[in-house]
């Protein structure tokens, strides 16, 4: 049945109005006091993490919507961006024509506007949504802007969303120009399941629904609650697909299987990378293609003096990923073992220099042709050097002693 036949004007659910039923409830509300008061704060930055789905990006919307009239501002998804894509999308939002170059010169652009900002005492705001899924060269870049400053002040404020709790990425050394310049960090909460019936019904409400219960009666509005675990994007989806799978009025309960309306999002490869066994970045891979090295320039930056500028690509698809040595000074390692190219899987453990970067991705299955024992620990892999001296015992020439 469609939205349309149940009396509504649209379909509620499909998130193409302003969601102003969404920053009604308590958890919302908490996130623009917060977001409010980092905007006010000296150091101007802030940060706000929570499962995907749990309404981040609406509620940093709704809050540029409050600041553009006192700032310029701009929203940026960081999602697997290298630094010069980065860049020029903050660059195009705040209204410039992007043509390609270097990031170096797109950072010069960007620090330009901001000192040009600067004079009328009130610095751009940015968003940058999915932290998590950016790669270090573009975490890099968000450093140098948290750094500018202009006129006595920083020249930027920003607002950082993440799906994850990802204090190993802003807590890391080189993430400290950021770190510094945070407010504070806020946890979003999905709803609870009160906070899901008051929003579904106040959607419902703004689609034309005179009695929201006539259509999703309580115990509807609680099955749909569970099943999305009170995350707003999740019940947007679920409620939808009710709607139109619904042939009468009231829905009912036992004429709807929520576990079948959920949705689960593919996940794509991850890169875990260590150093003695401490975790020092855990990358989640957009791009299909992604290149290791020292470079700032590299997807997956690895600071290490063994390791090149431009080390090695991994290159992936739905079921598979190859990694290939771009002709590196010291070599590439797959489970200890020197590779020039290699179809990954599952757990393999690639070392560049005193460097370790597992694969975590289930879809590339499980490698069953070595019997090495401590490969769920990248600690205990061998360098680059321990496999040099391990040659070099190999090719001592054997000195024979005769006792007299």
């Amino acid at each position: 049945m469609s939205a349309m036949s149940l009396g509504l004007q649209g379909q509620p659910f499909d998130g193409t109005s302003r969601d102003t039923s969404f920053v009604s409830n308590r958890p919302q509300q908490d996130g623009l006091r917060f977001l409010r008061s980092a905007f006010a704060d000296r150091h101007g930055g802030a940060w706000i993490y929570g499962a995907s789905g749990v309404g981040k990006s609406t509620l940093a919307r709704h809050f540029l919507r409050e600041a553009s009239g006192d700032a310029a501002v701009a929203y940026v998804d960081g999602e697997g961006l290298y630094a010069s894509q980065l860049l020029g999308a903050i660059l195009e939002r705040f209204g410039y024509d992007v043509a390609p170059g270097s990031t170096d010169e797109l950072l010069e652009t960007l620090r330009a506007f901001l000192a040009q900002q600067a004079h009328t005492r009130k610095p751009p705001l940015l968003v940058v949504d999915r932290l998590n899924r950016m790669y270090p060269g573009a975490l890099n870049v968000l450093c140098k802007l948290a750094s500018m400053q202009a006129d006595g002040q920083f020249a930027l404020r920003f607002v950082l969303l993440s799906d994850t709790d990802c204090n190993h990425i802003i807590g890391s050394p080189s993430m400290k120009p950021v770190a510094d310049r945070l407010y504070g960090r806020m946890e979003l909460r999905a709803f609870t399941q009160k906070e899901s019936l008051i929003y579904l019904y106040e959607k419902l409400r703004a689609a034309g629904a005179s009695r929201p219960d006539d259509i999703f009666p309580a115990d509807v509005c609680d099955a749909i609650h569970s099943a999305a675990d009170g995350l707003p994007g999740a019940l947007n989806r679920i409620a939808a697909a009710i709607i139109d799978q619904s042939d009468a009025l009231p829905v009912r309960l036992s004429r709807i299987d929520c576990d079948e309306l959920t949705v689960v999002d593919e996940e794509s490869p991850r890169l875990v990378l260590t150093k003695a066994g401490e975790v020092l970045q855990d990358v989640q891979l957009v791009a299909t293609r992604v290149l290791l090295g020292r470079s700032e320039m590299c997807d997956v930056i690895v600071d290490d003096r063994f390791v090149s500028k431009q080390h090695a690509l991994l290159a992936w698809n739905e079921d598979s990923v190859i990694l290939i040595d771009l002709n590196s000074a010291n070599g590439t390692l797959v489970n200890s073992r020197p590779v020039k190219s290699r179809v990954l899987r599952n757990n393999d453990v690639i070392s560049l220099g005193d460097h370790r970067v597992k694969l975590i991705y289930a879809n590339a299955g499980a490698r069953t042709d070595y019997e090495d024992p401590d490969l769920a620990d990248t600690a205990t892999m061998m360098n680059i050097a321990q496999v040099r001296r391990k040659r070099s015992v190999r090719q001592l020439p054997l000195k024979v002693v005769h006792n007299s």
